[in-house]
């Protein structure tokens, strides 16, 4: 950091969705910058407001938001919301003399990227996907510069190529704390296996992934420890059944140490959110990812998927593809290969980015207007 910067503790104001993927880079970012002795805050909705952990000890503000989809009424609405939502950061941004604005798209991010370019503030985007998110595609017309997760991201050929820097995702303090190397993988020790998803937890792990390893030859049953997040109702009974297939099982509506979960997985199936990538590959751990079927962010996360799986980081399983059967061959294929899970570990290790949040904040710094 230099010393300028330092001297005149410029305020960074931060402005992110209200889930965890958009919210937890803002705060990593938060946190770097706040340690270069810069004043941050961190402009969200009343969702993101509910990371009470993330944003302890970061100022944040509660914005009026909506999204821009619908009909013609929906869209009506929206806007006067989202006007209301820009006037309100417009207000903040000017009472603290904020310097610069980042957007980590979602559609939150709107109102206080447009209040910055009404205050003739820089805003710099960050993309956590391999493509544009809407929010950030309708916003890089305004925007100075483009930070990337990945080396090429779609959609982002409407800002000069001299504006784009690659910086990767950055993560929580939890996830660096984690990295290690990848644990003894031998045809003997114990198989741990971590099956998350995300923060919608999702109910079709819990439905395919009991029998799936029930399926197993019971050679690997028996080396099984599986950590798997499952918010249902049937928690008890999905435990019976595991431990009945003689499977060591361990489940929960939400894992509190996710990094060390991490840490210690051989293998993890998963969603393919940009923040989970981020967090996989920082630790450098293989996965089956399952993208999510339906809704928004669907595109996104197959590209996700997709990418990582070329780049040999694990497997693409599509959930209309996910049954018992499916999950036990890749799982199986996994397993009895003394080679895949350690290469694609190396794989993932390669692509992570652990500075990413140092970069990012390089990249604000740069923008930031002179003294």
């Amino acid at each position: 950091m230099s010393s300028t910067a330092s001297s005149r503790r410029s305020t960074i104001a931060l402005a992110a969705g209200g889930t965890g993927g958009h919210l937890f880079p803002a705060e990593a970012l938060a946190r770097e910058l706040l340690a270069r002795g810069f004043d941050v805050v961190i402009h969200t909705e009343r969702r993101g407001a509910q990371y009470t952990q993330a944003l302890a000890g970061i100022e944040h503000v509660v914005l009026p938001a909506s999204s821009l989809e619908g009909g013609v009424v929906a869209k009506a609405k929206a806007a006067l919301t989202i006007l209301r939502g820009v006037l309100a950061s417009r207000r903040d941004l000017k009472r603290r003399g904020a310097a610069l604005v980042v957007g980590f798209g979602g559609y939150p991010s709107f109102a206080p990227a447009l209040a910055a370019k009404s205050l003739g503030l820089p805003l710099l985007l960050h993309e956590q996907a391999t493509r544009l998110s809407k929010a950030n595609a309708r916003l890089l017309r305004f925007a100075d510069g483009l930070a990337t997760s990945f080396p090429t991201v779609a959609g982002a050929e409407g800002i000069d190529a001299a504006k784009i820097v690659e910086t990767g995702n950055p993560v929580r303090r939890a996830i660096l704390d984690a990295r290690g190397d990848y644990p003894a993988f031998d045809a003997h020790g114990p198989l741990r296996l971590l099956v998350v998803g995300g923060s919608q937890s999702a109910a079709v792990f819990g439905r395919v992934v009991p029998p799936a390893l029930a399926l197993l030859p019971e050679a690997l049953r028996h080396r099984l420890h599986l950590s798997l997040q499952y918010r249902g109702e049937d928690a008890d009974a999905l435990v019976a059944q595991l431990r009945e297939a003689g499977i060591d099982a361990r489940v929960r509506a939400f894992f509190d140490d996710m990094g060390e979960r991490l840490r210690e997985a051989h293998l993890v199936v998963t969603r393919a959110g940009a923040t989970t990538a981020a967090d996989l590959l920082t630790i450098g751990r293989p996965a089956i990812f399952v993208p999510l079927p339906h809704g928004g962010a669907r595109e996104e996360q197959r590209r996700n998927a997709d990418t990582l799986a070329q780049a040999g980081v694990g497997w693409h399983l599509p959930e209309a593809d996910l049954t018992p059967e499916s999950l036990a061959r890749v799982l199986r294929e996994a397993f009895e290969s003394p080679t895949r899970l350690p290469e694609a570990a190396h794989a993932a290790a390669a692509l992570g980015r652990p500075d990413a949040a140092a970069r990012l904040a390089d990249a604000v710094e740069r923008l930031l207007p002179a003294a």
